[in-house]
């Protein structure tokens, strides 16, 4: 099984290389990521969960930094997370995670 960064890897890069080829694909990530990603993965991403995606210029350079996980509870997903995994984005998302997709020049 895939755990969740391989997964979420795995859609940074196909979402970056459409973005890459595709400049109306890159203008819409840009203007309304959430709803771009919901209709491009063919998800529902919940009202709780926000969305940015950062355009980097040669200029710059973006670091996200993943939440902090309780190294006591790493290995053990919740119902709501193991639903997530499975079936895709779900309920599993807190109020304080969020998506970040960077699109690099």
């Amino acid at each position: 099984m895939e755990n969740k960064n391989d997964q979420r890897k795995q859609i940074e890069e196909k979402l970056i290389a459409k973005a890459t080829k595709d400049e109306t694909f890159r203008a819409n990530l840009l203007s309304s990521p959430k709803e771009t990603l919901e209709t491009e993965l063919g998800i529902s991403i919940p009202d709780a969960i926000n969305v940015k995606v950062l355009e980097e210029d040669k200029n710059s350079f973006y670091l996200v930094l993943p939440p902090i996980i309780n190294p006591e509870t790493e290995d053990e997903l919740t119902e709501a997370e193991l639903e997530m995994v499975s079936g895709g984005w779900g309920e599993g998302f807190g109020e304080t995670n969020y998506v970040t997709i960077t699109i690099c020049n």
